[in-house]
């Protein structure tokens, strides 16, 4: 009979463990200094690099000198990333260094639903400007908001509410 840990074991890590910077097919979530919002989005990339992608649109917004009339139409137009808009029009500061991997996924229409879940699980402290890639039904609204509760209170409340069946 095998010992269950060797000494081997207890002192060989075959595998180094990987930094959340390098994590790829992930969904992330991005949060506000200034606020409660968050942003979830979801890439196949590196989210280090995707991280950086977020920090230049937001420094190269705050570099461009603006006269009365550039500011006026800046105003209007959209950013790639809403984390830009956010930081931009709010002057709000991004907490990059809190930035984090939330779940990770190889098949992407599953990382879609799982971005699209955790977006409508943050409801009004979202910063996205849609929900996700995937659409959800309305009925995960529901479900969602259920689950938020502690214990599921709500659902507990509503069935407590509903008659019983009689028994024949």
């Amino acid at each position: 009979m095998k010992p269950f840990q060797t000494l081997r074991s207890l002192l060989l890590h075959q595998k180094d463990k990987r930094r959340h910077q390098d994590a790829c097919e992930c969904v992330y979530k991005i949060p506000c200094k200034n606020c409660n919002k968050t942003y979830i989005r979801e890439t196949g990339r590196a989210f280090r690099v995707r991280l950086q992608e977020h920090q230049q649109e937001v420094t190269q917004h705050d570099v461009i000198a603006y006269t009365r009339s550039t500011s006026k139409s800046a105003a209007t137009e959209q950013n790639k990333s809403a984390v830009a808009d956010h930081a931009i029009f709010l002057n709000h500061v991004i907490d990059w260094d809190c930035a984090k991997v939330i779940d990770r996924e190889r098949n992407r229409m599953d990382r879609w639903i799982k971005e699209a879940i955790d977006i409508r699980k943050e409801q009004d402290k979202s910063m996205n400007r849609d929900e996700g890639s995937y659409q959800l039904p309305h009925t995960y609204g529901y479900l969602l908001s259920a689950a938020a509760t502690p214990g599921g209170q709500s659902i507990r409340r509503r069935q407590q509410r509903l008659p019983k069946r009689q028994q024949q």
